[in-house]
């Protein structure tokens, strides 16, 4: 099964990704974790085998940026 968790953050751009890049590649490997800077909520998608939130909110938390998880259905998507 996979996850898809998105989450809604202060992560302002992508220079602030310099610092942080290399946690989220080892935590949920390369390609498989994407901001969307140009939404309002600087959006960070992950796709995973298993649940991520506290692993995700961690890294954020620990170099410094907020984050919060959306709640979202597939059911809105039409999948």
């Amino acid at each position: 099964m996979m996850y898809i968790t998105i989450f809604k953050t202060s992560v302002p751009d992508r220079e602030s990704l310099v610092r942080i890049e290399p946690a989220l590649d080892s935590a949920f490997g390369k390609g498989n974790w994407s901001f969307a800077f140009e939404d309002t909520d600087k959006i960070f998608r992950v796709v995973s085998n298993s649940p991520c939130t506290e692993t995700a909110l961690h890294l954020l938390s620990e170099y410094g940026f907020l984050g919060e998880e959306l709640p979202y259905s597939l059911d809105e998507f039409k999948v």
